[in-house]
């Protein structure tokens, strides 16, 4: 037999091609964890600076018995008050892309390209979040030691030395994670460790493990590691320990071009850099967060083994 239409054949003159790419797209796999849930909102509202004071107030105490019926004898109590500051600075990320890219078409397209850079708001303030971890002063758990469930309990023990009652907030390493997980295999009683819903996913977000002694419990590959890359550095900490804010970017509006903005998301903005001599267009986004530790005594930090 002789000229047989094949696959192959087509395949090499051009009437067929080795693949076709499906409109079907996967996303692949990543930590998608947004801490923001477990930090104190500040509105920005500074005027003429990047930098916001906010006051902590003094705390109360208890009276003094008087010296006598009709005479005080009492001196004047100091009225300690203390702050912090949240400074908002510049974070930004980009992608470009060619005319080619989008004459071409496909499956990812510019859209897809700029919903990347919107998620990645989160992420950013994620990383500022745990990145503040090893700044704790109190600490539990050992370099070298992998996380255990006695580690959990001294975190809550330290906390409550510093009256610093829940809800609480632990946010972990993925080995950490683990390692606890571990460790709960060997614990008997009543205590349990709840794991996450789909409920509770919902509610809580990405990265939510679950519940236990009534610990709210994230994981986090955003989580550093400290001592010469040995340990990983988490920590368990109570609402108002750590404090963001993020200054609107529509103050912008007024002197970008309203043709370049293609997302204005309040707390991000994707605009549009045209380069015609060269045929390519860039995508930029910018946000203007600050992360603090708002109150030290709030927080403690997690040490274990990598």
């Amino acid at each position: 037999m002789a000229d047989e239409i094949t696959f192959s054949g087509l395949s090499s003159t051009g009437g067929r091609i080795s693949a076709v790419l499906s409109a079907l797209v996967r996303q692949q796999l990543y930590d998608a964890t947004d801490l923001r849930s477990v930090m104190t909102l500040i509105p920005w509202s500074a005027v003429g600076s990047d930098k916001m004071d906010i006051t902590l107030d003094a705390i109360p105490g208890a009276f003094a018995e008087a010296s006598s019926e009709t005479s005080g004898g009492i001196v004047n109590s100091a009225y300690t008050t203390s702050k912090f500051s949240l400074q908002v600075a510049r974070y930004a990320r980009q992608y470009q892309v060619t005319d080619l890219f989008g004459i071409s078409g496909g499956p990812i397209d510019i859209d897809s390209v700029v919903n990347k850079l919107v998620e990645g708001a989160g992420l950013t303030m994620t990383d500022l979040l745990c990145n503040l971890f090893p700044s704790l002063t109190n600490s539990v758990g050992s370099t070298g030691v992998d996380l255990d469930v006695d580690t959990i309990y001294d975190a809550l023990f330290q906390l409550n030395t510093e009256n610093a009652s829940g809800p609480y907030t632990a946010v972990l390493q993925a080995q950490q994670m683990n390692d606890f997980r571990s460790s709960l295999r060997s614990e008997t009683g009543a205590l349990q460790f709840r794991e996450a819903t789909a409920e509770t996913l919902q509610s809580r977000g990405p990265g939510y493990q679950g519940d236990f002694l009534g610990i709210r419990f994230y994981q986090s590959d955003s989580v550093t590691k400290i001592n010469t890359n040995e340990d990983y550095s988490g920590a368990m900490f109570v609402d108002g320990c750590f404090a963001y804010t993020m200054a609107p970017v529509r103050a912008l509006q007024s002197y970008i071009p309203q043709d370049n903005i293609l997302v204005d998301a309040n707390e991000i903005l994707v605009e549009l850099d045209r380069d015609a001599g060269n045929a390519m267009s860039t995508c930029i986004a910018n946000m203007y967060p600050s992360v603090v530790e708002a109150e030290d005594e709030r927080g403690v930090e997690i040490v274990s083994d990598v």
